[in-house]
């Protein structure tokens, strides 16, 4: 539950201890392993960046991963309909699955995450609150998915270069006729949505309060099953 008066970074970091998640000590390590995201290469250090998807090696912790109060903000807008599973694409931690859980006990979460040891603690997590419904996933999208899971909403952040997000949001619209909702986070994705997906755009709304936006493909409301 957010918190007024406390910045939601602050208190992200907070929750995260409380919840048990060692977040920090992981991405101190990764930093040891691999050259920081915003250094050029350099031939006279040994450090190399991670090979793949831009995995934000050397961001800090809470700028990561999307606040809870973001999150919390999106499944109280989701939960007037029926979910029954969410994936997120670039999943950090999990945080997703976390909220998801309260707000629907019963849906299936698919966080889906480049950096094994992000899967490994996020999955520590989930066994930990016996979060039997929830996964992480150790997978490139942007190399080894030929299709993605069909689901109710999925979750994308500019993870990648424009060509990434544009791979993957195809995945995402082949062939869909089942309705969804795709809730994303930042400008690089939403000027894709806008530019090669132009009648979804008009449908996009901005969750009130945080840096997200949801783009409605609607499905039944609870009150309509």
């Amino acid at each position: 539950m957010p918190k007024e008066g406390i910045h939601p970074r602050v208190h992200s970091k907070y929750l995260d201890k409380e919840l048990g998640y060692k977040t920090s000590k992981i991405e101190n390590k990764l930093s040891q392993i691999y050259r920081p995201y915003d250094l050029g290469e350099d031939p006279t250090n040994r450090k190399k960046h991670f090979q793949g998807a831009q995995a934000w090696i050397g961001l800090h912790p809470q700028a990561l991963q999307t606040t809870y109060n973001e999150v919390f903000a999106v499944f109280k807008y989701l939960s007037q309909f029926d979910i029954q599973k969410v994936i997120d694409i670039g999943a950090g931690y999990g945080r997703v699955g976390l909220v998801m859980s309260s707000f629907f006990p019963k849906a299936d979460f698919f966080g889906i995450e480049i950096i094994p040891q992000r899967v490994i603690e996020g999955n520590r997590i989930f066994e930990k609150f016996n979060l039997k419904n929830c996964e992480m996933i150790y997978q490139d999208v942007c190399r080894e998915f030929e299709s993605l899971p069909k689901a109710d909403v999925y979750f994308i952040y500019d993870f990648s270069e424009e060509s990434g997000f544009d791979f993957v949001l195809e995945k995402i619209f082949r062939k869909r006729e089942e309705n969804f909702f795709l809730v994303t986070h930042g400008e690089r994705t939403d000027n894709l949505m806008k530019k090669k997906y132009k009648g979804f755009w008009h449908r996009a709304e901005i969750v009130s309060n945080t840096r997200l936006r949801i783009y409605q493909f609607p499905i039944q409301k609870r009150s309509e099953i």
